[in-house]
């Protein structure tokens, strides 16, 4: 069939034709901004979840769904090892007071919150209007403590956004690399609003570690936010996420093909679309049938090998890898750490650093004390397929 109109997209990030599965979730974020929109408090959001689960999908989704409740949201932010997190803060701070402004003409109210962001210029072009650029030798804030310029921050947000009958929600990615401080300064701006009631909602997503890491930042953080788990979607779910962009175009598929994909995908939002994606292109017309999917299979391995799976394999060192294979030729997570240590012939003491720098890059997480597993789903297949065990003498495992 025609690929120029193929619906399905297996892009980081790239929003499905139908986002299916994720119902709950949006209903919470809608009670949590009607809440806090009426004077209310509700717990602001962390969410997590598995590489290609959908997080960052989710996020783009709750950015809508608040846009178009009246509120103002900033682009999500997305947190890399490098990110400066105050200016990043900051500048999604000014995108929302920009917004606001649009709205209401906040005036002399826009200006003197200047003072708070001492990395931004502010100036008033001839015809009245705001200009803000950023200056990277200034520093972000009033007094150097992200804490307490965080939480003064989002107060004076939240004030200018209830004078003017809206709310600010704030949206972080990939949360899990910000460092201890930042998560405190985030969980402590987040418990002040909690106790002021004021309209700043914070949604944060990243891999399955980030709760605890919030609640090791701040223990009170176990009760400030809620913590929804995003997984692979249901069998219903991934089949909807097929038919319904399908049906859209007066294409179909049989029940064997659904069953396969659904089968061989795990339902991980990514898979799903990375079949549907092949199967369509690799069908001579509708419906899709079993045997085109079988047929677009080998496609579907090898792009996933490239695209989801080896760019993450590229940021682990070779004592790193060497690791990861032996997690993976043990078969199937979680995998106990001193396992993993003996499958190398090595005492526990010599595998701790590997562990602990693929546990920062984001390749694998901890689900429980002396366990550790792959933060992508499928990846022990891949690994076993591409990158097997070898045994000293150079031979696979």
């Amino acid at each position: 069939m025609d690929p120029d109109v193929n619906p399905y997209s297996m892009g980081a990030g790239n929003p499905p034709p139908a986002l299916t599965g994720r119902e709950t979730q949006e209903q919470q974020f809608r009670t949590l901004l009607a809440r806090l929109g009426g004077g209310l408090s509700d717990r602001s959001m962390i969410v997590s979840g598995l590489r290609g689960v959908g997080k960052t999908v989710l996020l783009l989704e709750f950015e809508g769904i608040a846009k178009d409740a009246g509120w103002t949201a900033p682009r999500p932010i997305e947190i890399k090892s490098d990110t400066d997190f105050r200016s990043e803060l900051a500048d999604a701070a000014y995108q929302a007071l920009l917004q606001l402004s649009a709205r209401k003409a906040l005036g002399d109210r826009l200006r003197s919150f200047a003072g708070l962001l001492r990395g931004f210029k502010v100036g008033a072009p001839s015809d009245g209007s705001l200009e803000f650029s950023f200056d990277p030798d200034a520093v972000s804030g009033s007094t150097g403590d992200l804490e307490r310029d965080l939480t003064n921050l989002f107060e004076e947000l939240g004030q200018t956004a209830r004078e003017h009958e809206t709310g600010v929600v704030f949206l972080l990615d990939e949360m899990q690399f910000l460092a201890r401080g930042e998560l405190e300064a985030v969980a402590a701006a987040m418990h002040r609003m909690s106790q002021t009631k004021l309209p700043v909602a914070l949604v944060g997503a990243g891999l399955p570690q980030l709760p605890g890491l919030m609640v090791d930042a701040k223990s009170y953080a176990e009760r400030l936010f809620a913590y929804p788990k995003l997984g692979a979607l249901s069998e219903d779910a991934a089949r909807q996420a097929l038919v319904v962009p399908a049906a859209a175009k007066g294409v179909s598929f049989e029940d064997d093909a659904l069953a396969r994909i659904i089968s061989e995908s795990g339902c991980y939002p990514a898979f799903v679309q990375a079949y549907g994606k092949e199967a369509w292109n690799h069908a001579p017309d509708s419906p899709i049938r079993d045997v085109d999917v079988l047929g677009a299979e080998s496609l579907v391995l090898a792009e996933l090998d490239e695209e989801f799976f080896h760019v993450r394999f590229e940021k682990a060192t070779d004592r790193e890898r060497e690791y990861m294979a032996a997690m993976a030729d043990i078969g199937e997570g979680p995998y106990r750490t001193a396992q993993v240590a003996e499958r190398l012939g090595r005492r526990p003491s010599y595998t701790s650093a590997p562990r602990d720098s693929l546990i920062k890059k984001g390749l694998i997480y901890s689900p429980d004390y002396g366990q550790v597993d792959f933060t992508v789903p499928k990846f022990s297949p891949f690994m076993r397929r591409r990158y097997p065990l070898r045994d000293d003498d150079g031979t696979s495992a």
